[in-house]
């Protein structure tokens, strides 16, 4: 198990009430989003992982140690220390 922490933007932030926690997992993005799940609620998987698809929202920002998921290959696995930065989708005009 490694242990990381996670830290919410905008309305997630708002909407869990809390700016970051500290998290135990195994090392992979969804174990990490499914423990968070069980401090924060278990609509906070749906609100960052699509189920249906079998991995992170395609409108979700999520970053590990500064660097989007989206621009790292293979498969990423987390080490103890390492910290996830999520943005939810965002609108304005």
């Amino acid at each position: 198990m490694v242990s990381v922490k996670i830290m919410l933007f905008a309305t997630l932030r708002s909407k869990y009430k809390t700016r970051e926690l500290t998290v135990a997992c195994n090392g992979t993005l969804l174990n990490m989003i499914e423990n968070a799940s069980k401090i924060l609620g278990p609509e906070f998987v749906d609100d960052v992982y699509d189920k249906k698809r079998g991995k992170i929202r395609d409108d979700m920002i999520i970053m590990v140690n500064g660097r989007n998921i989206k621009d790292l290959e293979g498969e990423i696995t987390l080490k103890d220390n390492d910290v996830i930065a999520i943005f939810p989708p965002l609108a304005g005009g």
